[in-house]
């Protein structure tokens, strides 16, 4: 039994990674172009290009691993069926249901990934893109280009003759007070901080001026601290469950929720309907796995869709026992009987 354990689990494996890796592949080009449009609007540079596209992972993996697992289960018993594998394996007494058994750990253990990836992780890489995004947008606002007029921070006009990163020369900030006083700026040199996306400029060993019809006043000062009020969307995370337990009172949250539960169990609740039009009498039936891969993570995706549009737990509770009851009931007529 171990033998054949192992000879089924390798050509499994054999045929999930030929068809996973490319998928993952094609999946993560898409998101790559998805963020290299951004680079039209704020600049990114490799390595934080890097790093946004690993925020992406879990979700190219929650999409990829279910309709990979899919395809390799079809085309692998397909392919035993046609070189007549499984009819001799089914001729030494092996029942079919021991085979699909040893893939039904697999299934077990891909769903368990998946809930992982939705549920734990999905939640926060989300948060990070959202935040990182957020904060290069106001970066963006914040470019400040040496020898031009008319540029602002915050409610000060300024003007910088040269930068280098974040370290300015020669800067001259004008403003308009609220009581219409005429106030001036000078510094040699000055810096933008950036204190977790509470911007700032800071002036160093310069001179103010402020100007009414009546008077002139003039301020030495070591440095000055100018805050940007851009207004950064209010975004907080706290961990995965406290996210999740929203689902309560914010139906959006709950329909992502249980689309990621459902989404996550495809492998677990598809793999007897797959085995029980896959495996074929290679004589008498012919190899349809592409219109088997296709029907069944159709069906699959769009109950998942429909759970998530009406968010209601009858609707899913339902459907995972007529997809269990489905499969089992489909199983035996048409596979169990034989095998």
């Amino acid at each position: 039994m171990a033998k054949i354990r192992w000879y089924v689990l390798s050509n499994f494996f054999k045929t999930f990674l030929t068809i996973f890796i490319p998928l993952f592949f094609v999946i993560s080009l898409v998101y790559v172009i998805k963020i290299a449009s951004l680079t039209t609007k704020i600049e990114i540079s490799f390595s934080e290009l890097i790093e946004v596209f690993g925020y992406f992972i879990p979700m190219i993996l929650f999409y990829t691993l279910p309709i990979s697992f899919i395809a390799s289960v079809s085309s692998m018993f397909f392919r035993l069926s046609q070189d007549n594998e499984l009819i001799a394996l089914f001729s030494l007494g092996i029942k079919a249901s021991y085979i699909v058994r040893i893939i039904a750990y697999i299934s077990i253990f891909i769903s368990s990934l998946l809930l992982f990836l939705s549920l734990l992780v999905m939640p926060h890489s989300k948060y990070k893109f959202l935040y990182f995004k957020e904060k290069k947008f106001s970066e963006a606002r914040l470019n400040i280009v040496p020898n031009q007029l008319g540029q602002k921070f915050g409610d000060f006009f300024i003007y910088v003759k040269s930068k280098n990163e974040n370290q300015l020369r020669d800067v001259v900030i004008y403003n308009k007070n609220k009581n219409n006083f005429d106030q001036l700026f000078l510094s040699k040199n000055g810096e933008i901080k950036d204190d977790n996306g509470l911007f700032s400029l800071v002036l160093y060993n310069g001179t103010g001026y402020t100007y009414s019809h009546e008077t002139l006043k003039e301020i030495q000062y070591d440095s000055m601290h100018i805050y940007d009020n851009i207004d950064m969307k209010e975004m907080s995370f706290q961990n995965s469950l406290i996210y999740w337990s929203e689902a309560k009172h914010n139906n959006g949250v709950k329909r992502r929720l249980l689309f990621s539960i459902f989404s996550s169990f495809i492998p677990i609740l598809s793999l007897y309907i797959i085995a029980s039009f896959s495996i074929i009498n290679a004589r008498y039936q012919t190899n349809h796995s592409f219109l088997v891969t296709a029907s069944i993570s159709s069906i699959f995706y769009l109950l998942a869709v429909a759970i998530k549009q009406n968010a209601n737990e009858v609707i899913f509770i339902s459907s995972i026992i007529l997809s269990i009851i489905a499969s089992i009931f489909i199983f035996k007529k048409r596979i169990s009987s034989f095998y």
